[in-house]
């Protein structure tokens, strides 16, 4: 069923499960309802991870910070989905060390740091990286000379990051497809039809054309979109969001950022403060936010600029973080629960699955709001369970052999296997495409867009340069090989010249709205998606 147009699909039986957003939340549910043997589809109104996913910290973590609100089973659920995607997605998930100063404004004694962190690992059974250490003020120095002159020692833990979070997001969505789901991006959900108090129908737009295709259950997992989708309905649904903005500045630094990330709390407000290394850039981040605007339009403010600046120049005074060296900034939004008052920051990252039904609402009818970027494991199977009423099957438990040898052995240098690696196994077949080098800055060859376009879906230049190679993340923004790109995309989908060129020109407008440089926030309508 995967390959099938919505026409296809809406002149067969109904679906068991049509699933609204393609976020990686919306793609492991597609995933974990097709391996369940269930007539599954993926509508996206844009490209796979377009939303909360794409705008991350990118950090596969415990959530170090959850015990202090005495989460513990949400940290034990994150470290153990760590540990797997550490075993199972080598290629894109990595374990990252962080050093933890202590500062004069840490909220937190040594002594309660240390014991949370002997929780932390006691919770992850040192499954996948090494344990904590103290360090000493010297070894501290040693390791990150750039930190505070009022710094006295600290400690080292290791957490993971994900080197591509819309990819991981696409590989579920290729994994979906390949377990029997009907996957589409840029084919937005405009209606939900009921009968009965009960779903029977969603209306999709698909090239110009809407179609209705028959289901028995909708997923609602559009992210920052869930209230705007439910209100698609023939019901009234309660309001379920409580949406935070966290924003991000990259600079570039005079040299090469290293390997360790900071973990530290703002000086300023206490909030947690992240300084993560990012392909030869730095990231810094984050703010939290409440945010009541349009999910679309979400940019990040010159207010949110000066914070990141100030914090990071106050963290890591040694590396002279100032507004002309950032590349880019962005804003992501969280989908958290509704809740009445309290700290951003105290808004639980737990997430929920709503029964319209149970709620006075249509039967079949479902939300997903909340969930970490890493537990989108356990959720998935919490929806199968409530569609089904069965446990949802088991995931796969060990990495694809030879991907690491694939890579090495294809002759490329070192900057360009570690780009490349982000493809695991297909490596060898985005080499085949065009080895000739398309970004420099990335670096990226020509062969990873024919692929995106070939074999995953990539329909724009953004879905190509932002969402599956990654260039866009380079600090050039994508801007030195767009117009190349929109060629080759062009001759891979028989684009005109005049496409071309609006393809370019859609794509440096994308990325001034989504990934603005310092001094022209505010100045951008919002871009496409």
């Amino acid at each position: 069923m995967g390959e099938l147009t919505p026409v296809e699909l809406a002149s067969g039986p109904p679906l068991d499960v049509a699933v609204v957003g393609g976020g990686i939340n919306g793609a492991a549910i597609a995933r974990a309802a097709a391996a369940h043997g269930l007539r599954a589809a993926l509508f996206e109104a844009s490209d796979y991870g377009f939303g909360t996913t794409w705008r991350s910290t990118k950090l596969i973590h415990g959530g170090l910070r959850y015990l202090e609100h005495g989460d513990v089973g949400l940290v034990f659920e994150s470290l153990r989905e760590r540990a797997w995607l550490l075993a199972t997605r080598p290629y894109l998930v990595r374990p990252q060390r962080f050093l933890l100063p202590l500062l004069p404004w840490t909220r937190r004694p040594a002594w309660q740091l240390r014991m949370g962190l002997a929780t932390y690992d006691l919770l992850a059974l040192y499954r996948g990286v090494p344990g904590h250490r103290r360090l000493s003020e010297r070894a501290l120095r040693e390791l990150a000379p750039y930190l505070p002159g009022e710094t006295r020692g600290g400690f080292a833990f290791f957490d993971a990051r994900v080197i591509a979070p819309e990819r991981l997001t696409w590989e579920l969505v290729r994994e979906a497809r390949q377990l029997g789901a009907a996957c589409f991006n840029h084919c937005p959900v405009t209606a939900i039809e009921t009968r009965a108090g009960a779903v029977t129908a969603v209306e999709v737009e698909h090239r110009g054309e809407r179609v209705r295709v028959g289901t028995r259950a909708v997923v609602n997992a559009a992210g920052p979109w869930v209230d705007a989708v439910n209100r698609l309905g023939d019901l009234p649904p309660p309001e379920l969001l409580g949406v935070t903005r966290g924003s991000h500045i990259v600079v570039e630094l005079d040299g090469d950022p290293g390997h360790d990330a900071v973990f530290s709390t703002a000086r300023s407000d206490g909030r947690v403060f992240f300084a993560v290394p990012q392909d030869g850039l730095l990231l810094i981040g984050t703010t939290d936010d409440r945010y009541e605007g349009d999910p679309g339009s979400v940019q990040p403010t010159t207010r949110d600029i000066a914070y990141l600046l100030e914090e990071g120049g106050a963290l890591l005074p040694g590396l002279d973080i100032r507004k002309e060296r950032v590349r880019y900034a962005y804003a992501g939004l969280r989908p958290l629960q509704k809740v009445a008052g309290g700290p951003e920051a105290a808004i639980t990252r737990r997430h929920a699955v709503i029964d319209h039904g149970k709620l006075g609402g249509a039967a079949g009818m479902y939300s997903v709001v909340g969930g970490k970027l890493s537990t989108f494991r356990p959720l998935a199977g919490e929806v199968v369970r409530r569609l089904t009423g069965r446990k949802a099957e088991r995931w796969e438990a060990a990495a694809p052999a030879g991907w690491r040898e694939q890579l090495i052995g294809l002759g490329f240098d070192h900057a360009l296997r570690r780009h490349l690696r982000r493809y695991g196994a297909g490596v060898p077949a985005v080499a085949e495409l065009g080895r000739d080098i398309l970004c420099p800055h990335a670096p990226a060859v020509e062969g990873e867009v024919r692929f995106a376009v070939k074999f995953e879906q990539a329909a724009t230049v953004g879905d190509a340069l932002l969402r599956r190679t990654g260039i866009g993340w380079a600090s050039c923004r994508g801007l030195c090989c767009h117009e190349r790109a929109a060629e080759l995309m062009g001759e891979e989908l028989q684009w005109d010249r005049a496409e071309r060129e609006r393809q370019a020109a859609s794509y440096a407008a994308e990325v001034a709205y989504h990934l603005p440089v310092e001094g022209t926030i505010d100045r951008h309508a919002p871009g496409p998606g």
